[in-house]
């Protein structure tokens, strides 16, 4: 496995399971809901990501098979 890519696996998984970032005042990581509020604030972000990789890996595959017929 790719040194980086563990790297940014780790990093991230870090990030968004960690519950005892400090943060300003009034936003309370440790309440009850907070796991939830973040994850529908990130879930956006994430299938937005997905989705880019997704059109731009076909894009990529369809390219590179058009280039190929030649």
């Amino acid at each position: 496995m790719n040194k980086n890519y563990l790297i940014a696996i780790m990093t991230s998984l870090l990030v968004i399971f960690s519950t005892s970032v400090l943060a300003h005042p009034g936003h309370d990581h440790s309440a009850e809901s907070s796991n939830l509020i973040h994850l529908l604030w990130a879930a956006p972000v994430a299938v937005a990501a997905i989705l880019a990789y997704k059109i731009l890996r076909t894009a990529l595959v369809k390219r590179s098979s058009f280039d190929g017929n030649k």
